[in-house]
């Protein structure tokens, strides 16, 4: 009887952790922002619809074919200033459900990576996807985390959008860090998600059919709404990976060709 009660609680041990752990910054990584421009970012603070094209679908769909995921908006926005923008933008930009973590109890300085180290002590996931953008502490951020974890048993798979240059004249984007793949559009993650079974293939080819026209039709520099380039991104630094895609969907020619134009990425 004691044995049987030690399964049982076991089980219903497992049953509450979260399998897979999916972590997204908000500002510049799903909603328009820029952070580096001053006045930029005050127009953008209380904007509660801009947002990258595709990333809420994407998320959508990882959920749709995982589960067992759970999803986590943290930012480091203090809550007295961003909190009801970006729970309001998470709700009109039809993100999944999930637990939003703004800054409170801890500085600036500190507030990503000890909440993060609190996630994955108290969920102990078996995979955690991390998501981010250049233009802050992102990338240091999640590879310090990687490295904390590294012989713990958790798989994790970085996403940094590129959205600022590291070779700007002033106040460039952070540089990439090991295993970290830069992304400018919803699609190269999806590919990259799928590589490593956390996507279905079902999932790739309805963000080819559906998600690739509408970027395409995007204009290079928008300024509000949905898009997939706003004005302010300057994306040269993302390296091109996704060579082997292009066999397999026609459509993706297209979209390289396009982001090759729009971010003067080099041969």
């Amino acid at each position: 009887m004691k044995n049987l009660i030690a399964i049982v609680l076991l089980l219903f041990s497992i049953a509450g952790q979260a399998q897979t752990l999916l972590v997204s910054d908000v500002d510049d990584t799903i909603k328009l922002a820029n952070v580096k421009d001053l006045s930029s970012a005050t127009h953008y603070a209380f904007d509660e619809e801009s947002r990258f094209l595709g990333m809420s679908e994407l998320y959508n769909l990882i959920v749709k074919d995982r589960p067992e995921t759970e999803v986590v908006y943290l930012s480091r926005a203090p809550e007295w200033f961003m909190g009801r923008t970006h729970r309001k933008f998470l709700r009109n930009g039809k993100f999944p459900q999930g637990t939003y973590i703004p800054r409170t109890d801890y500085s600036s300085d500190i507030h990503k990576i000890q909440t993060l180290r609190d996630l994955l002590e108290e969920k102990k996931p078996r995979k955690v996807i991390l998501i981010g953008d250049n233009g802050e502490q992102d990338a240091e951020i999640y590879a310090q985390i990687v490295k904390e974890y590294a012989n713990q048993g958790v798989e994790f798979y970085q996403f940094i959008r590129v959205v600022y240059s590291k070779n700007a004249y002033m106040d460039g984007g952070a540089l990439l860090l090991q295993d970290q793949m830069g992304f400018v559009t919803p699609v190269e993650m999806a590919l990259e998600l799928e590589k490593n079974h956390l996507l279905e293939t079902s999932s790739v080819q309805w963000v080819m059919e559906k998600l690739v026209p509408q970027i395409l039709m995007q204009k290079s520099h928008a300024a509000g709404g949905e898009v997939a380039f706003p004005f302010f991104v300057s994306c040269g630094d993302l390296k091109w990976t996704w060579d082997d895609s292009l066999a397999r969907f026609e459509i993706m020619k297209s979209l390289k060709d396009r982001i090759v134009t729009r971010c003067k990425i080099k041969p």
